[in-house]
């Protein structure tokens, strides 16, 4: 892994700016983790969301701010987390597609987890929204009854609901809900936390401040884009408050 640069992630942020989450984070994984992008993206998504969520430690610190409305009296929600309160599997030092086996009432089901490019597929495909089964389908490798090769519509109701835990169960960072409580109006609920589309938006308007930093300190001083984003940031803030104060 290393340590991207202000002038690395803000090249990243341009050049990935029209494409989906999913390509910006195929893309900025591998450059972080110095892997492949196939490689990236054959990561089960607990796993490249437990990147993305370390990768936003090294970036930006472990407190993360959020924001939202009850649905119930529409009052704005603010709240803190750490992402050690998120951190819920650990990131595998050599990436790899496994496979799992879940035995039950004489069924056998070898499976991998859903990965980048299933995402995608199911987010294209609008044949994904109506059959929830589908994408678990997609990674099934192998079904049998006994001895018995089988088809997929051939698993009972009870096989799916045991599949489907067994993934949440093996991939746990893939699916975080968070407990929330409305101070006003006491309303409870559950809401999901997507580490990537919560980072993309974190980026995007740390590329906005930079770029403003730049402008600043390129009309005020001269200085080349590169020389200033070569600066840490502290450094940019030092020189910016010595221009507004």
């Amino acid at each position: 892994m290393k340590v991207l640069s202000s002038f690395e992630l803000l090249r990243i942020w341009e050049e990935e700016t029209d494409h989906s989450l999913i390509q910006k984070t195929i893309r900025l994984l591998s450059e972080a983790f110095e892997e492949d992008a196939k490689t990236i993206a054959h990561l089960s998504i607990g796993q490249r969301d437990a990147r993305m969520l370390q990768l936003r430690e090294w970036m930006f610190g472990s407190r993360l701010r959020h924001i939202t409305n009850c649905p119930q009296c529409k009052d704005t929600i603010e709240w803190e987390t750490n992402t050690s309160d998120l951190k819920f599997q650990s990131i595998t030092p050599e990436p790899a597609v496994d496979t799992y086996t879940l035995d039950k009432d004489g069924y056998t089901i070898r499976f991998r987890l859903p990965d980048s490019y299933d995402m995608a597929k199911a987010i294209a495909d609008p044949a994904y929204h109506t059959d929830q089964k589908k994408l678990i389908a997609d990674c099934i490798l192998e079904k049998r009854l006994g001895s018995a090769n089988l088809e997929t519509h051939e698993l009972p109701g009870e096989i799916w609901n045991a599949l489907d835990e067994e993934m949440e169960r093996k991939d746990p960072q893939a699916d975080i809900q968070m407990n929330i409580l409305c101070p006003s109006c006491s309303h409870q609920w559950s809401a999901g936390f997507d580490i990537v589309a919560f980072l993309w938006a974190e980026i995007k308007n740390w590329a906005h401040r930079v770029m403003q930093d730049v402008y600043l300190l390129a009309h005020s001083f001269g200085w080349s884009e590169k020389d200033i984003l070569n600066m840490s940031a502290r450094r940019r803030q030092l020189y910016i408050q010595m221009l507004t104060t």
